[in-house]
């Protein structure tokens, strides 16, 4: 690595200068390096030398300076003497081995070469690795530090995720930088989540619903080839987003004899409308392809023998029941935040907070205003009606209404 792509790495303008300084072979009274790390003692403030160490399989590193910023200007320092020809080889210390081992726990045996999928699945590993000492340094820093973090910390850590083959994962860093960016009044709250999901990445078993996540991707003809569902779907829910590239149009449908959800997505990019997969307000008689992952589970749509009006679906009694009968989908997926949620016979009310759905309970569900709530509420009249929605853990978007058990209507 050139000394441009060193300094690259450093999370801000300050920390470049100080390792520029600190760059200089006298300030360091032990430097050394062999196949697997970089490694020195750096003179500091205090009475002993700080321990500077980085990992050259993904350019991890740790220091015992007490810096938030990562990596810190010692440990970049260190790799511009390594730039420069200033290290040596030499024996690791015992320190640097310790963490070497704790950071990377697959045997050192000789093994066969892997497939390419398990290629695959090690380089996931290095980089989630690289992810843990990232929220590491993150948690350290406290959440008051990101919107102060300049833009090459955020694309240093995403570049390192798609390095090692986990782009999912550099996605879902990008939405957090971009959620601190917006600045919202609870950004915070937003920000916590996103992290919390991360860190649940650093935990992964490559589950189905993990590997998902992590930006492993099955082909539609791949899917086509594999398993078919049979069944009648009901296409009642929806949700469009636009991230600036990339516009996505997401439905859902309710399988009467699978008694579950599915879902597709359709993207378009260049400024595109994505075409939806099925006709909102329908019931279709067909077959469905379900994608590896979690529930609900995506799906191609396969061949279609009829298709119709949407019929009445059947729907918990309140919003308790609903929210139970989704514990399986969070725990088959604990990454989703989009969960279909419905109910019968619920009836606007507002506080000062927020307006809510009120089920026969006398308990509320804060609804998301907007043009769906508005056509809801104007062809019901105030009157009960059965809601149907995607939760996303902090309001129902409201997809499509009913006169209680009546046939469904789509105001999405």
């Amino acid at each position: 690595m050139d000394v441009e792509a060193v300094l690259a790495q450093a999370p801000d303008r300050q920390v470049a200068t100080g390792a520029s300084k600190l760059a200089v072979p006298a300030k360091w009274p032990e430097l050394g390096r062999d196949d697997a790390a970089l490694w020195g003692l750096c003179e500091g403030s205090g009475k002993s030398p700080y321990q500077v160490c980085v990992d050259l399989s993904d350019r991890a590193t740790k220091c015992s300076c007490p810096s938030r910023k990562f990596p810190c200007k010692h440990a970049v320092a260190l790799q511009l003497l390594h730039a420069n020809g200033s290290t040596h080889e030499g024996s690791q210390p015992d320190w640097v081995g310790s963490w070497l081992r704790a950071r990377h726990t697959r045997s050192t045996a000789e093994r066969k070469p892997a497939q390419p999928g398990k290629r695959r699945e090690e380089s996931v590993r290095a980089g989630i690795a690289g992810l843990t000492d990232w929220l590491t340094d993150l948690s350290a820093g406290g959440l008051h530090t990101l919107p102060s973090r300049e833009p090459v910390w955020w694309q240093g850590i995403m570049a390192r995720m798609v390095d090692a083959q986990a782009p999912g994962i550099a996605s879902a860093i990008g939405e957090l930088r971009s959620v601190v960016g917006a600045n919202r009044a609870r950004w915070y709250e937003e920000a916590t989540d996103h992290i919390g999901r991360l860190y649940l990445l650093t935990r992964t078993d490559f589950s189905e619903a993990a590997r998902v996540r992590l930006g492993f991707t099955t082909t539609e003809q791949e899917v086509r080839a594999g398993e078919s569902w049979a069944d009648d779907w009901v296409v009642l829910l929806r949700m469009d987003s636009d991230d600036g590239k990339v516009r996505t149009v997401r439905q859902w449908a309710w399988g009467r004899s699978r008694k579950q959800w599915v879902y597709t997505a359709r993207h378009a990019a260049g400024g595109a409308i994505p075409v939806p997969a099925m006709t909102p307000g329908a019931e279709l008689t067909a077959v469905m392809h379900p994608y590896p992952g979690g529930l609900p589970k995506r799906v191609a749509v396969g061949e279609t023998t009829r298709s119709g009006p949407a019929g009445p679906i059947p729907l918990p009694d309140t919003w308790a029941e609903a929210l139970a009968a989704a514990e399986p989908l969070l725990v088959s997926d604990p990454w989703l935040r989009l969960v279909p949620l419905c109910c019968k016979a619920t009836r606007p009310a507002r506080d000062d907070r927020s307006l809510y759905l009120v089920d026969a309970a006398g308990h509320g569900l804060p609804v998301r205003i907007g043009t769906s709530l508005e056509r809801a509420l104007a062809q019901t009249g105030g009157e009960p009606f059965d809601a149907m929605g995607l939760w996303d853990g902090d309001s129902l978007q409201l997809c499509a209404i009913a006169a209680p058990g009546a046939f469904p209507e789509v105001v999405s």
